[in-house]
């Protein structure tokens, strides 16, 4: 039984886990996508979703505040706007950023009006955090402009590409390339063979002998004594 159980703890105190939860709030709503772990992705979509529709109800409440006010009914519309404004503030305890919240309730929550809840998904990805080994998900916005491109790269077609490139200014290089390529070549003229110099013959010295050879030599000439001649009589 799941008694005093309704939410992941994730380690950390009920301060830390709330200040953790607006600042990947607010920065999915502002960049519509991001990547975390599969436990906070799961407890961030909580709380992103709830967010998107108090501001689907504020938007609908000014909008009918005004359609009042131009009818005549003030008293209608001024409390029609109470309720969206009780619906901006609730929004505004948990988004850090007034723009991020303008973006809320004047982009995001008309793109949602039609949808009954599922504003946000969860992809897993083939990767694990470097540490604990943990999986890595993304969390992004259903139907919007970031979740309309591709998540591998290299999957979106070349004529993007290279419009992409060329509004940055990266084309540039490749568009030098290919006019290099079309001007023709200037030919190269062939440089004269060197002429090696022929070098002059020196003379070789004769080699002196050996000390072992010059010992045998005088041996073989009778420099010492001969083997045959006579002794000396007393």
């Amino acid at each position: 039984m799941r008694h005093r159980k309704d939410h992941r703890k994730l380690g950390r105190t009920a301060s830390h886990r709330r200040a953790m939860m607006r600042s990947m709030v607010t920065s999915l709503f502002q960049i519509e996508r991001i990547t975390t772990t599969a436990p906070k992705a799961k407890e961030a979509r909580r709380v992103a979703e709830k967010l998107i529709t108090h501001a689907k109800k504020g938007h609908r409440a000014h909008l009918e505040s005004v359609s009042l006010a131009s009818s005549g009914k003030e008293a209608e519309a001024k409390q029609q706007e109470s309720v969206a404004l009780a619906h901006w503030r609730h929004a505004d305890r948990f988004v850090r950023t007034p723009v991020v919240l303008r973006k809320l309730f004047d982009q995001l929550a008309p793109l949602y009006m039609e949808r009954n809840g599922g504003y946000t998904r969860i992809i897993r990805l083939d990767k694990f955090r470097v540490g604990d080994n943990a999986r890595m998900v993304m969390l992004e916005l259903v139907d919007s402009e970031i979740s309309k491109k591709p998540l591998i790269r290299g999957a979106a077609s070349v004529e993007t590409v290279e419009a992409d490139s060329k509004a940055k200014g990266r084309g540039k290089s490749k568009e030098k390339a290919e006019a290099a390529e079309a001007k023709p070549k200037k030919e190269k003229k062939a440089k004269p063979e060197k002429v090696a110099k022929e070098k002059s013959a020196k003379p070789s010295k004769p080699s002196k002998p050996s000390k072992a050879k010059a010992d045998t030599r005088k041996k073989d000439s009778g420099g010492g004594k001969k083997a045959g001649a006579p002794k000396k009589s007393g």
